[in-house]
């Protein structure tokens, strides 16, 4: 009984230090790109920043044909590593390299035989920004088989729960791409330099991702294939596959709408919110990052309760985590992009903001659910909701932007969101075997609270009218915030966990 105990409290402490580990890293990445944005934007131009987002949209769709295998090969690398099969370890590690160099060689081909295509027909660029558009295009699409490379490699980190050594080098890749591009920008040079260094610094990191894995599991360094292992890839990798194919659909049909139906600078006018509100989702995928171990532990194990119990604080976490920014860019998005961005995106991307920013929060609540029904061998739960989602999104997507641009592609993705978090908290609490009602109850008996004291706080700082910079509102928001995690720590953390967080903080070496 003891030995388990303590194999219990082993896992609490590295979800724990995972998570603050991944929150540190992607906590850095948020303020330094927050911080870097504007620059960029405005020293490329919104046309031909717009062009670079697409370059992103497009890699992006390519991601189907990651086949899950990624996913995958972290599951079973934990699994073998957890049992001590080092022989395995390595085999899922290079069958999933092997295949992965097969599959970028042909999105690297897929990308260049139809970039003339793309850029003269089907999207709205303009005369003078379409040479620099096929070259963004094809020389960027070597990007796409660094990606892959680089989600193995550093997989395998992953699959040891070394957190802190996976953040301290995205830190520094982040970081140091940053810097490059702000760096090109000051000295002169525009997208096409941009777009190389990128690719650079994509190859140092696996580089670096490399060294760090093989001192951790050194045997990765002899190459080796197993056809069996690569079948287990596949079959769990199956159903994954299905939400890999129909993710980039509903993650970038409507910027490809807009790009289409609109121009490349409602791209940017969208792409913006969108992008604040994707670097809240860090958040998000740092829980998922830890979470998915997790679940995949409690499987087939006696101890639902505590699957349960990691399944409702996860998600209630990730609200507490979320909801103070919605309140804060529901009630001051305008000002804070005015001062952040420009009057112009004030003005053209507010409105947009404040929908998706609350569809962000829906989103992450939805993340547990998903995580669990993977972790708990359910893949394809997610996979045919996703399927169902496509059907009815891309048709909504298309008649909501020729309707009504970049506010119409903000709803399409809040509905969408929406109908995805309510399938999945529906399934998740039947696998658990719990009612959805008490579930929902229990999260907003704990969320209320915050929710409308923290709005009413910042109804009234608003309603002062005060400059959104000057230290008396800045001062108030800060305020705000203090109030707000009072009424968390308080209200919406139970005795354990308060508890829990303490003895951590004591006790823990992060």
């Amino acid at each position: 009984m003891s030995g388990e105990f303590q194999r219990r409290g082993d896992l609490a402490e590295n979800i724990i230090r995972g998570i603050i580990w991944t929150l540190v890293g992607q906590g850095w990445v948020l303020v330094i790109t927050f911080l870097a944005t504007p620059f960029i934007v405005h020293r490329l131009t919104v046309s031909i920043y717009g062009v670079y987002a697409l370059t992103s949209v497009i890699i992006g769709y390519l991601a189907l044909l990651k086949l899950g295998l990624d996913t995958a090969s972290i599951k079973y690398m934990s699994q073998y590593v957890a049992k001590g099969e080092d022989d395995k370890v390595a085999s899922a590690f290079w069958s999933c390299i092997f295949i992965y160099l097969i599959i970028g060689l042909i999105g690297i081909a897929i990308i260049n035989i139809s970039t003339p295509f793309l850029v003269k027909r089907i999207f709205k660029i303009s005369q003078e920004l379409q040479d620099i558009a096929v070259f963004t295009l094809r020389v960027g699409s070597l990007g796409f088989l660094f990606l892959l490379i680089s989600g193995v490699v550093s997989g395998a980190i992953q699959a040891k729960s070394r957190f802190d050594v996976l953040n301290r080098i995205d830190i520094f890749l982040c970081t140091l791409q940053v810097l490059a591009i702000v760096a090109l920008l000051k000295f002169g040079f525009s997208l096409r330099e941009i777009v190389v260094s990128n690719l650079v610094i994509q190859a140092l990191g696996i580089a670096v991702y490399w060294v760090n894995a093989n001192k951790l599991m050194p045997f990765l360094s002899v190459p080796s294939w197993d056809a069996k292992i690569l079948v287990k890839l596949f079959r769990f990798g199956g159903f994954v596959t299905i939400s890999g194919i129909v993710g980039p659909v509903l993650g970038n049909t409507e910027k490809i709408f807009l790009a289409s139906l609109r121009s490349v600078q409602s791209l940017t006018y969208y792409s913006i919110p969108y992008f604040i509100m994707d670097r809240l989702s860090l958040v998000r995928s740092s829980f998922s990052t830890v979470l998915f171990p997790t679940f995949s532990y409690f499987q087939n194990s006696d101890e639902e309760k505590a699957g349960e119990d990691i399944h409702y604080r996860s998600t209630l976490y990730l609200l507490f985590a979320y909801l103070f920014f919605v309140l804060f860019f529901c009630f001051f998005g305008r000002p804070f992009l005015a001062a952040w961005a420009g009057e112009d995106f004030a003005q053209h991307s507010s409105g947009i903001l404040n929908i998706l920013i609350i569809a962000g929060l829906i989103n992450a609540t939805a993340a547990p659910s998903a995580i669990l029904l993977q972790g708990m061998d359910k893949p394809n739960i997610p996979a045919i909701f996703h399927l169902i989602e496509a059907v009815l999104y891309v048709p909504a997507a298309y008649l909501l932007i020729y309707w009504w641009g970049g506010i119409g592609a903000a709803c399409a993705w809040f509905l969408r969101v929406l109908l995805d978090a309510a399938l999945l908290h529906k399934a998740s609490c039947d696998l658990l075997k719990t009612s959805l009602v008490s579930w929902y109850r229990k999260i907003f008996y704990r969320g209320a609270l915050p929710f409308i004291l923290c709005g009413a706080a910042f109804w009234w700082l608003r309603s002062l009218n005060l400059r959104f910079l000057s230290p008396l509102n800045i001062g108030g928001m800060l305020s705000v915030f203090i109030l707000y995690a009072f009424l968390v720590w308080r209200w919406g953390f139970d005795g354990t966990a308060r508890t829990r967080v303490i003895d951590f903080l004591r006790n823990i070496n992060i």
